[in-house]
């Protein structure tokens, strides 16, 4: 914690340790899930295919540009609180500056953007969702806190910061079902105060833990301007990938159709869970090895991610459409195809970012974002030749093959520039007993 001259040392609450933020990070990550899932559910059971794709249509852009506006930033931050924390009220000052004014520019872009995505809806639902730009100030701000909280180490909040709207949304909802009063409107609006509340019980926090000080704050500005900027590329590349399907399906596809194909999207992503286990511990854990430690590491990763996800494939796939006509309704069933492209979608997305993880520790994230560029670039060129022909199928087809084609050139990738071969998915002894130790470790080490 960074103290000012004379200031009181707080207790330490938390503890530190990479076992402990694992544990808490994957905790957060399974409720997170859980209440993605249980807010999925309600809008889908109470909103209808047709009213929960009109949600999708519109929820989907504060988040995108928020990401997009952000991009490189949050890294930026946290380097720079890492490396020079005798500065951290100036640069939280300044990367509340550049957020304000990146969050504005996105906002006025998406502002002039919309109609031409929206051509399916009426005027007054364009100036809804045009309204609704505003959020993207307070996603923005919302991101930025998260990464602060990280940033100096408070990783209990930074966890409390990615839960909270969830909460928030969720709640909102419940109340919402005694009343009948569930609209695609109101789903909407609680979704974005919901994180608009979160930010304001967050906020003091990084006030009380950071001390802005916008006077002065120039020369870290310029810090965070030349970062940003070399980072941004591979954010931004990600976050286009992330949304390129409903990018695509949002003017072509009518809203029923959208809302078939967001729930059977939502609900594929439960593979998801093991991502932020996979692009935090493990790059770190990597990170530290020796080239041919990092390897070995690596296939052992590597092997036991393909079995967790060949075995929840296999169940998921077995009991899918009857998950999906009970949590979602009957209607619902019909989307069980594309759940399933999806899930397989999910699952090499997975796996990639394992091998990614290899490449970063390798100082070499030039190739990953050539590969993601490369891989963005055919996934939307075959998404507008699949969508307007196969609707929401096509784009599960896009989606799958533009991940087994990034997972396949990262192979490649990896046997010809870094020069590793690949080993055989299949675990050995020696993978069991490993992972066998390491969660002991992680059990005594949480017990500790």
């Amino acid at each position: 914690m960074l103290l000012q001259p004379g200031a009181p040392r707080p207790k330490r609450r938390f503890p530190r340790d990479p076992a402990t933020a694992l544990v808490g990070s994957l905790g957060t990550q399974a409720l997170i899930l859980l209440l993605n899932i249980l807010t999925g559910v309600i809008t889908a059971r109470m909103l209808g295919p047709e009213g929960r794709g009109m949600y999708v249509a519109i929820a989907l852009w504060p988040t995108l540009l928020s990401t997009l506006a952000t991009a490189g930033l949050g890294s930026a931050l946290v380097f720079r609180l890492r490396k020079a924390p005798e500065a951290a009220s100036h640069t939280i000052a300044a990367a509340l500056l550049l957020t304000t004014v990146t969050s504005l520019v996105s906002v006025a872009a998406g502002v002039l953007l919309l109609p031409h995505f929206l051509l399916r809806y009426e005027p007054a639902i364009v100036l809804f969702a045009q309204v609704c730009l505003l959020n993207t100030v307070v996603n923005s701000v919302q991101a930025l806190t998260r990464q602060s909280f990280a940033g100096i180490g408070k990783y209990w909040y930074c966890n409390l910061s990615q839960l909270l709207p969830q909460i928030f949304h969720f709640v909102a909802l419940v109340a919402a079902i005694p009343l009948a009063a569930m609209s695609p409107r109101y789903a909407i609006l609680a979704l974005l105060a919901s994180s608009g509340l979160a930010l304001l019980v967050l906020l003091p926090k990084i006030i009380h833990f950071l001390r802005p000080r916008f006077r002065g704050a120039a020369g870290e500005l310029r810090s965070l301007v030349s970062f940003s900027m070399r980072a941004a590329p591979m954010d931004v590349v990600y976050a286009l990938a992330t949304y390129s399907d409903r990018l695509v399906l949002i003017p072509l596809l009518p809203s029923e159709q959208l809302g078939f194909y967001a729930v059977a999207f939502s609900f594929s992503r439960v593979l998801q869970y093991i991502q932020p286990a996979i692009t935090s511990v493990f790059f770190s854990h990597i990170s530290a090895q020796t080239e041919s430690d990092g390897v070995r590491l690596h296939n052992r990763a590597f092997r036991f991610v393909f079995v967790c996800l060949a075995v929840t494939i296999a169940v998921l796939w077995a009991v899918g459409h009857g998950l999906l006509v009970f949590a979602y309704g009957p209607e619902f069933g019909e989307a069980v195809t594309v759940f399933r492209l999806l899930l397989l979608e999910a699952a090499l997305g997975a796996l990639s970012q394992v091998t990614v993880q290899l490449f970063l520790s390798r100082n070499r994230p030039g190739v990953v974002s050539a590969i993601q560029g490369i891989v963005l670039a055919l996934c939307v060129a075959a998404l507008l030749i699949l969508v307007p022909r196969y609707g929401g199928m096509g784009a599960a087809i896009c989606l799958l093959g533009a991940a087994a084609i990034r997972w396949l050139l990262l192979l490649g990738a990896m046997r010809a520039i870094l020069k590793v071969p690949f080993s055989s998915p299949v675990p050995g002894r020696d993978d069991v007993r490993d992972v066998i130790g390491w969660l002991r470790y992680v059990v005594q080490s949480h017990h500790a």
